[in-house]
């Protein structure tokens, strides 16, 4: 079953992403894009949540109208610490989004052990859709260990996973075990280098927004 993608395309998720790839750009910067990457792209994702009809008075009549549904099922699992800004502008057009945070840390090749250090996720109910934010999906190992870690508190309507920039080979590893999930990136970068890096991507998401750790 061939994974289901949705490419992110806009001028300002370029112009944004251009930004977040130039190695030239600094921190203040670099997470002013990724928060507006997440906001961009829970945009796009509004699109497919059902909506329902209403009426409106105006000072001067009646009129139709709508609004989402839905919008207060939405789970939000954020993987720490590069998530942060992404996940604080997807909170934009998602303002009764739950939240989950998962801390886990990807070991070396040729394996890639996941360390998952602290994890406080919300019950999951069947009406819900789970989004599993993580700005690189590079080797899917990590995302894969999230979703089992999610899964462990209910099984959602959906599932969905948002990455800045992804790889093929990281969402075909997460798509054999979900299925049925939905992949929402803004690119689909070429490939890895040897320790699991995305080629050419933007580097380490989480020091380029917080700083490198000692």
């Amino acid at each position: 079953m061939k994974p289901r993608v949705t490419i992110v395309s806009h001028p300002m998720v370029t112009e944004q992403l251009t930004l977040a790839r130039d190695k030239r750009t600094n921190q203040v910067a670099f997470r002013k894009a990724i928060y507006r990457l997440g906001r961009l792209m829970a945009y796009e994702f509004l699109r497919t949540l059902d909506t329902e009809a209403s009426t409106v008075e105006t000072p001067l009549g009646r009129t139709s109208g709508g609004k989402v549904k839905g919008d207060d099922k939405i789970v939000i699992v954020l993987v720490l610490r590069a998530a942060i800004p992404f996940v604080e502008g997807m909170y934009k057009n998602f303002p009764m989004a739950r939240a989950g945070v998962i801390s886990a840390w990807r070991g070396g090749p040729p394996d890639f052990p996941i360390e998952v250090t602290y994890a406080k996720i919300p019950r999951i109910m069947k009406d819900d859709v789970v989004v599993i934010a993580d700005p690189m999906l590079a080797t899917g190992h990590t995302l894969l260990e999230v979703a089992k870690r999610v899964m462990e508190h209910g099984r959602p309507k959906r599932l969905a996973f948002f990455s800045v920039i992804s790889t093929m080979t990281g969402i075909s590893y997460v798509a054999k075990a979900f299925p049925r999930a939905e992949f929402y990136t803004c690119a689909i970068d070429p490939g890895l280098d040897e320790r699991g890096y995305i080629v050419p991507g933007l580097g380490d998401a989480g020091d380029r927004s917080f700083g490198t750790p000692r």
